[in-house]
């Protein structure tokens, strides 16, 4: 091996130097995407550089033969690496992925083989000659026909990362625009070298000049880092953006056919299952949503209320928003249309709605009902006052206790009562909430069996929907009777509608009580349990009854309306 003093070698590894200190700063981000990528991309250029450098310093053929098999590590390496750093600084890191990474070297490994084995066969270089270049010994490679698999196969990987990262250049804004320039420069420079020395261009005779334009590449990266935050800033892919957003987004052209849509309204329009793209908007959306896609000229679009039937069977709440799509040059290129899903915030409203009624009624109610309490209170204080019989006086004390203890239980009921809609309604899993009440309230070897289908079934009630279990165990076990050893819980599904059974084997309601069962004050206990029971479930349009037959048992029927229970998620 014979080594030359060439002038050739401080500047090579000066770019080399450059380059293996962007490779160790990249290190600092390795929860980054684009980090891995880059950091192979750097090493890789690294490698080429010190490779070129040493075979530039080596005058034998042997040498130049031994680091150019080093140099063509990195050769290989770069245009791979340079496509993966832009699919992911573009957005499109779900495509770096190892089997995908693994085809991408697939032409690089054939490459590699076919340089290393030239040798027997010489079909990679054909001949080499020295070149004497500013008093050294430089050493022509003639490049035979498979040099040009990796020729091609390496501008066909960078110039579509070029197209790629060059499509965002006019869409994004001020900083990602110059992120991208200095990538373009940074990629661009190197490969303009490049094609000077494979095409034979006669400005450097002999010398590949396109480890030197590292250097270049190493300014333009570190200037990008920090200066402009590449790649701690980059641009978020818009396609990502559009297929991820929640609220359902139609495109239409200027003909009213769908040119585009997101996976959300893909779920909330009805269809065959085939895609829609292409096709008319009347053939993908029912007639009354056309007839309300009037779109007027001030771009913020006019959001109106629909109803309509998923793919699921479930009719849902929807804002419908059309907007459109302002052109270039004036006029419109088509039209957006949006769908949000209000059904949740629309059933809240109308709970809170409903609640508030509820509460100014019960305000009134108990308002007037604890002023008549008073009032008699206050009548039975003045007569005790005056009352020389000490048995008169004792029932007089007796009347004014039991409106005491009333006062009392009016006051418990209240403070149960204010709890009612305060939050909004949520989904729960109905087996779950009487499981938790069930689990302590017995008292006595009473069984409690659950039979709900589908398992994890939820209905949408307000947060005191634990109370209403609470109440009709607690009713069961005190009016059941000695003969009643179990409360069976069971559900089914009748004319679109959810029905929970709730029933007991003991002693039943008698016939007389039952108009007045849910009414507020009727009872031998508060008489309030099954009234606040009735109110929870109002708020989301749940009725509940009694129509079980005395002597054999409660059977409270609980109706949940469509919409409001589902299977869990």
């Amino acid at each position: 091996m014979i080594f030359q003093n060439s002038p050739f070698l401080i500047p090579l590894l000066v770019s080399a130097g450059i380059t293996g200190v962007l490779a160790l700063m990249s290190l600092k981000r390795k929860s980054d995407p684009v980090t891995a990528p880059f950091f192979l991309l750097m090493c890789a250029t690294t490698l080429w550089t010190i490779g070129y450098a040493l075979q530039l310093a080596s005058a034998d053929l042997a040498a130049n033969l031994f680091f150019n098999t080093i140099e063509y590590l990195g050769i290989v390496t770069v245009p791979v690496a340079w496509l993966l750093v832009v699919l992911c600084y573009t957005g499109h890191e779900h495509a770096v992925n190892r089997r995908n990474v693994a085809i991408l070297f697939i032409v690089p490994a054939i490459v590699l083989l076919l340089e290393i084995t030239n040798p027997y066969h010489y079909l990679y270089y054909q001949a080499f000659t020295p070149e004497i270049i500013h008093g050294v010994v430089v050493w022509n490679f003639v490049h035979g026909p498979f040099f040009w698999i990796n020729v091609g196969y390496s501008y066909l990987l960078t110039g579509f990362a070029f197209i790629l990262i060059a499509s965002r250049f006019f869409t994004s804004p001020v900083i990602y625009r110059q992120q991208i320039t200095l990538l373009i420069l940074a990629a661009g420079i190197p490969v303009l070298a490049n094609i000077v020395y494979v095409f034979g261009i006669e400005l450097f005779p002999g010398l590949d000049i396109t480890p030197f334009t590292f250097t270049i590449t190493g300014i333009f990266m570190a200037l990008g880092i920090l200066r402009f935050q590449l790649f701690s800033l980059a641009p978020v892919a818009y396609p990502v953006i559009f297929m991820s957003i929640n609220d359902g987004i139609i495109v239409l052209d200027r003909n009213d056919r769908v040119s585009d849509l997101n996976p959300a309204a893909q779920k909330i329009i009805p269809g065959t299952g085939r895609s829609p793209i292409g096709e008319p908007v009347s053939a993908v959306l029912p007639p009354d949503i056309i007839a309300s896609l009037a779109c007027d000229d001030s771009g913020k679009g006019t959001a109106r209320h629909k109803v309509m039937c998923g793919k699921d069977g479930v009719s849902r709440d929807y804002e419908v928003t059309c907007r459109l799509i302002p052109a270039p040059v004036g006029g419109y290129n088509g039209r957006l249309v949006m769908f949000r899903d209000v059904t949740e915030n629309l059933k809240a409203r109308q709970a809170i709605e409903t609640t508030n009624r509820k509460l100014n009624l019960l305000s009134s109610i108990t308002r007037h009902d604890m002023l008549n309490k008073l009032t008699g209170l206050g009548g039975y204080i003045e007569l005790a006052k005056s009352e020389k019989d000490e048995a008169v006086l004792k029932s007089y004390l007796s009347i004014m206790e039991k409106i005491t203890l009333v006062f009392q239980e009016e006051l418990e009921f209240t403070r149960d009562y204010q709890d009612l809609g305060v939050k909004a309604p949520v989904w729960q899993d109905v087996a779950v909430v009487i499981r938790g009440k069930a689990a302590y309230l017995s008292g006595r070897d009473i069984r409690v069996d659950i039979d709900i289908h589908p398992e994890g079934l939820e209905v949408y009630a307000d947060l005191l929907l634990e109370k209403v279990f609470y109440n009709l165990i607690d009713n069961a076990l005190r009016y059941g009777g000695e003969r009643m050893t179990a409360i069976r819980v069971t559900s089914r599904e009748m004319d679109g509608s959810l029905i929970l059974l709730f029933e007991d084997n003991g002693a039943g309601i008698p016939v007389e009580d039952k108009p007045r069962l849910f009414t507020k004050g009727f009872g031998k206990n508060t008489g309030l349990g099954l009234f606040l029971s009735r109110e929870i479930l109002s708020i989301t349009g749940i009725s509940i009854t009694e129509n079980g037959e005395p002597g054999k048992g409660a059977r409270f029927e609980i109706a949940v309306p469509k919409g409001m229970y589902r299977p869990k998620k």
